[in-house]
């Protein structure tokens, strides 16, 4: 299993307001219909104003094809709340 984890870096009323809506509006309904899906994890830290975006799939092609297609999700995420964002990263995952 493979976990594609993006950060967003922004106010936490920004996040949790226009960032969940945007999760939820825009990449939920794609992410279900993808070949591999897993599920995901929405991991909020208020103190350091860090949300991490984790979604999980079934081998690394997948999570790498799924994560070319929703990159314009993230990118339109990252406008809408004026966040600061690093490149996503990979990871193998080794418990669940």
């Amino acid at each position: 299993m493979i976990a594609h984890v993006a950060e967003f870096n922004a106010p936490a009323e920004v996040r949790e307001t226009i960032g969940m809506q945007g999760f939820r509006d825009r990449v939920l309904p794609v992410l279900a219909a993808l070949a591999g899906y897993e599920g995901n994890l929405t991991l909020l830290d208020r103190q350091n104003n860090k949300l991490l975006g984790i979604t999980l799939w079934d081998t690394a092609e997948n999570g790498q094809r799924a994560a070319a297609r929703l990159e314009q999700e993230r990118e339109t995420g990252v406008e809408e709340m004026t966040a600061n964002s690093p490149a996503p990263t990979f990871y193998e995952v080794l418990s669940r």
